[in-house]
């Protein structure tokens, strides 16, 4: 199967955690390769809410943990049932077994960074409030001399955050390695998913050419654990999204853990 665009959709608050703090951590990457100090400290923001708890957001790091502990339990159960993979997946249990060795630990340096940094402490109270002679537009006019990717601010965020990030990475990669794509069909742009009774699915996760988003094609998801209805847009540049209506193939997989 070709190379596809994924859409991940969380059907637990686990797999939310993850989703947000996976995100964030490729956003602060790819920001500090590029050199984009908004992007930068726009990723950084989301981050700290997710590991401090702020904007509603549940505490991420004892998600991501039992992630890695339900993740486990699942390899063992295939292990017994693939014995012939069982040193294989043996050894992916002990990586992450690492992992969470690792963030049982905590990211005490990392979460009071992100808590007491005072570019990202300004750029949150910003957007908190109606700031008209303060901070608010004075930091766009500031940022690009405060902010450099050579100085301590990204350079340290970056090897505090590096044991959740290697967590995240292992995880993501494991939850498409040990579930397999199915082909659905998309009737005039709609399907409806209704997962099997009895398994705590945890992740949806819908795949797409990359032509079809090119062309602006994205799926809409509402729903829950029980039925998932799956509606097709498209997001044409300048005007407004729209039903995308003709009936075509589209993959999809269930993560069976939560």
């Amino acid at each position: 199967m070709t190379e596809l665009v994924r859409f991940s959709y969380a059907l637990s608050p686990r797999m939310q955690a993850f989703i947000e703090l996976r995100n964030g951590l490729d956003c602060l990457d790819k920001a500090a390769q590029q050199q984009s100090a908004h992007a930068w400290l726009c990723a950084a923001s989301d981050i700290r809410s997710s590991l401090t708890g702020d904007q509603g957001r549940k505490l991420a790091l004892p998600e991501i943990v039992g992630l890695l502990v339900s993740m486990q339990a699942h390899l063992q159960s295939l292990a017994k049932d693939y014995p012939r993979y069982a040193q294989t997946i043996q050894k992916a249990c002990e990586r992450l077994d690492a992992h969470m060795q690792n963030l049982r630990g905590g990211l005490g340096g990392a979460i009071d960074w992100l808590y007491n940094d005072s570019l990202i402490s300004t750029h949150l109270n910003a957007l908190k409030k109606q700031d008209w002679l303060g901070h608010k537009p004075a930091l766009p006019q500031c940022l690009g001399t405060l902010w450099h990717p050579d100085h301590e601010r990204v350079e340290r965020l970056g090897r505090e955050l590096d044991p959740l990030r290697q967590a995240i990475r292992s995880l993501d990669q494991m939850l498409h390695e040990y579930v397999g794509w199915s082909v659905r069909t998309a009737e005039e742009g709609c399907d409806q998913i209704t997962p099997e009774r009895g398994v705590n699915y945890g992740l949806l996760v819908i795949g797409l050419e990359q032509a079809m988003v090119e062309a602006g094609i994205t799926p809409d998801i509402s729903g829950n654990r029980v039925a998932v209805r799956v509606r097709f847009q498209q997001w044409p540049p300048g005007e407004a999204a729209r039903d995308f209506t003709d009936t075509f193939d589209y993959s999809m997989m269930l993560v069976p853990f939560a």
